[in-house]
């Protein structure tokens, strides 16, 4: 245990990440007409829990921390490849609601149900409490990286001024 303690923290995560991407690469059959990235896969699944209300590029944006070059580009490229429509709206033509295409959605639901089983198996052997904690801990983290951030932020540009 005292081996493990002494182990980065960020390098931890980092292979548990490698790990999530190997199964998942592993599990999933590849599909051509799939998401070809790992931002593409992520905005297919905030779409597909987020059908009940619109979507629109700003929401693409603000939830990826992305620019909105990036954002139009890779929704381009997602619009060509049939994995999402863009419907222009009533009350303003330019405001473009965002909808997977429904063999994406049929597409996603199976990662959705792989993603399932990856979580169920990763907590396997926890308590509900430790499963809490481990919620709870991972949120806190997350918070101190996104203060950490906005900190470097601040830092770079005093460093200009």
């Amino acid at each position: 245990m005292e081996s493990e303690k002494k182990k980065s923290i960020a390098f931890m995560l980092r292979m548990i990440h490698n790990q999530i991407k190997a199964v998942i690469h592993k599990s999933l059959p590849r599909d051509d007409n799939g998401p070809q990235s790992q931002l593409q896969g992520g905005i297919l699944g905030y779409l597909y829990h987020h059908s009940e209300h619109p979507v629109y590029q700003r929401d693409i944006e603000k939830e990826f921390r992305i620019s909105r070059a990036t954002a139009t580009n890779t929704l381009q490229v997602m619009e060509k490849n049939g994995l999402i429509v863009r419907k222009s709206q009533d009350k303003d033509a330019r405001l473009k609601r965002i909808v997977m295409t429904e063999p994406a959605y049929e597409q996603h639901a199976k990662v959705e149900e792989q993603m399932r089983l990856m979580d169920e198996r990763m907590l396997q052997g926890m308590t509900e409490t430790e499963v809490s904690q481990f919620y709870r801990l991972l949120g806190k983290m997350l918070s101190n990286l996104e203060q950490m951030e906005s900190e470097c932020g601040r830092q770079v540009n005093e460093k200009r001024d």
